[in-house]
């Protein structure tokens, strides 16, 4: 009985550790999850949860599956570390699932992503949660290929994680198994199921036209105003892309093979480290059955990575002399500079100063939920985040405010680098038809008659 436990241990004791060092990344260590993609998708999942519908209460890019799962925790309790917690159970079961198809170097991934991107890799995004459906579809095709519903039906989840990537996994189903039409028939009902109950949905919810112009015909604005092809990632995604091309044209008889060349998709049109860091992964996934490896040296490996990331993040980080942001709602347990957590505080007391502000920022969508306001479609205030045109829509809706605040991030706004997504165009509109009344923490604030 005693040996049996300890089997036990041995056998899901790494993955227990996994999950907590995840999970102690993203809070203690990864400071990046309090910004940026990880705050917006928390924010989908917070409003969905206070009863907002997608797409017709706020405006999000992508299908949103993984909002929904966010919300599961949420409803137990509502903070961003259940959010954590969550995104943490999802990479240890992704990497149990990896160790049944490629055994225990699969860690090496865990290594090599650490020791070249930090647990950004592994961030909380609906990226990631597409990404995560993408290896569940490699665990089946490998353990369960006859399953042909079930796949099917992951092959739906991915689409709802993400369309634009997750609708490219059905080309594995259909180049391999096009003579087996029962076969793929299956499939494609299975891909029916989930997909007809969001059809559904956004009928029930009249927001199906919102999704179509957000999700499908503002793609086309997205394109155009974002992704800079002339950066470091765009030239090393190239050369990936090659490099899986052969790797699958060597093994085109393995179907896993197309669905991990698939994930270039991931990178465009943005070539960014958090995109291009799943996309190197699934390369990476590619090369692991060439590795030959003994255990112990796989493990003796992923501690110097695991110890060099530890070590370098907590060095770095202690000088920036950080605490927990007790006093933001939802956020209490997370941590923060100093600087940065008091400054914060200052201008959120500002923002109230005034009565329902417009807030043109990056932080709106953190601001909100800290006081647990509803979400709308100025807190994604990126470009091509609108729908088709969504610039015009945008101004039209700013064009019928009156006697409104506006205040606009100055650091956002000023901003102007390769990853900038700041709508500068509808922000300098708000500028041009409003007067300028004061100034305070990087806010400049304006009065719209």
């Amino acid at each position: 009985m005693l040996s049996d436990r300890i089997k036990d241990l041995k056998k899901y004791g790494k993955f227990i550790l996994l999950f907590i060092f995840i999970f102690c990344c993203f809070t203690f260590i990864l400071w990046g999850v309090n910004y940026g993609d990880p705050i917006a998708n928390y924010g989908f999942s917070y409003a969905i949860r206070r009863g907002e519908v997608p797409y017709l209460h706020f405006n999000t890019i992508s299908t949103p599956l993984f909002a929904f799962f966010g919300t599961i925790g949420l409803f137990i309790w509502n903070n961003y570390t259940m959010f954590l917690l969550q995104q943490s159970l999802l990479v240890t079961v992704m990497f149990y699932l990896l160790e049944k198809l490629y055994g225990q170097k699969c860690y090496l991934l865990l290594a090599v992503s650490l020791i070249l991107f930090g647990a950004q890799t592994f961030m909380p995004t609906y990226n990631f949660f597409c990404f995560f459906m993408m290896v569940v579809l490699l665990y089946l095709e490998e353990k369960y290929t006859n399953k042909d519903y079930l796949i099917g039906i992951f092959i739906g989840f991915a689409i709802l994680s993400k369309h634009t990537f997750g609708g490219l996994l059905l080309l594995p189903s259909i180049i391999y198994y096009y003579k087996d039409k029962k076969k793929l028939l299956k499939r494609l009902i299975g891909m029916c199921i989930p997909c007809l109950l969001f059809f559904i949905y956004l009928l029930w919810n009249k927001a199906l036209y919102r999704f179509i112009d957000l999700c499908f015909l503002g793609l086309f604005d997205f394109s155009s105003k974002n992704g800079n092809i002339f950066t470091s990632y765009f030239y090393v995604s190239m050369v990936c892309l090659g490099l899986s091309c052969y790797l699958f044209w060597k093994n085109k008889k393995d179907i896993k093979y197309l669905y991990l060349l698939l994930t270039f998709s991931v990178v465009i049109p943005l070539f960014d480290l958090s995109h291009f860091s799943l996309y190197f992964l699934s390369v990476l996934m590619m090369l692991l059955p060439y590795v030959h490896i003994k255990n112990r040296y796989t493990y003796s490996f992923v501690l110097i990575a695991v110890t060099f990331y530890l070590f370098s993040n907590l060095s770095i980080g202690m000088t920036y002399h950080p605490v927990f942001t007790t006093k933001n709602n939802h956020f209490e347990y997370i941590l923060n500079s100093k600087k940065s957590y008091l400054r914060g505080l200052k201008e959120i007391e500002y923002i109230k100063s005034f009565k329902n502000p417009l807030i043109l920022s990056y932080s709106k969508m953190q601001y909100d939920i800290i006081n647990n306001y509803d979400l709308d479609y100025f807190d994604v205030f990126l470009y091509g985040n609108f729908g088709y045109h969504g610039d015009i829509k945008m101004i039209d809706k700013i064009k019928q405010m009156h006697n409104q605040i506006i205040i606009v991030d100055r650091q956002d706004y000023t901003k102007v680098t390769a990853d900038s997504q700041f709508d500068r165009i509808i922000a300098e509109y708000a500028m041009k038809v409003s007067k300028k009344i004061d100034s305070k923490y990087g806010l400049d604030v304006y009065y719209k008659e």
